[in-house]
């Protein structure tokens, strides 16, 4: 396994990944491929800008071929930082369909309801509660906010960042 090091940026296997990306963008005559990862990033973008409003820089960003991955050990995130940080990725794709959705009020178009309908979901898959989905993060700092509000404080545990589109390390 070859890793690519560009300042924040780790990409793992970046000629697979390059490879892989070519090929699916090469196939992808109508474009939603390409809007369903737009959707994608604009998700991950909403994690990276929430934990540099959080942290006040940038985290190490691992791209692999099933996502992105943030390396936050060491870092001291409460339980609802970390529940602010899970939610923010679907809540960007929740915000741009509503968006989208007084947009195509206004005009209607094949390419348009296609990015509603990817941002649409992309939010809602990432809010199954299985990990390493949002939703499952979420759920664990949920769990742990109402263990700490009781008195039963644990930290939560990140993920291991091997299968998820978003990961803490």
């Amino acid at each position: 396994m070859s890793r690519v090091r560009a300042g924040k940026l780790v990409f793992r296997d970046p000629v697979l990944l390059c490879g892989v990306v070519y090929l699916l963008l090469y196939f992808d005559a109508s474009g939603f491929l390409r809007l369903g990862l737009l959707a994608a990033i604009l998700h991950e973008l909403g994690h990276i800008f929430v934990y540099c409003i959080q942290q006040r820089h940038l985290p190490v960003i691992e791209v692999t071929m099933t996502g992105f991955c943030m390396h936050t050990a060491g870092e001291r995130l409460s339980p609802r930082q970390r529940l602010v940080l899970a939610a923010a990725g679907p809540a960007v794709n929740f915000l741009l369909a509503g968006v989208w959705v007084l947009r195509l009020l206004q005009t209607t178009t094949i390419r348009g309801s296609a990015f509603w309908a990817a941002n649409l979901l992309t939010g809602l898959f990432n809010l199954l509660p299985i990990p390493p989905l949002d939703g499952a993060q979420m759920a664990a700092c949920a769990g742990a906010l109402w263990q700490q509000k009781h008195g039963k404080y644990a930290q939560t545990a990140g993920n291991d960042c091997k299968t998820g589109t978003f990961g803490v390390k």
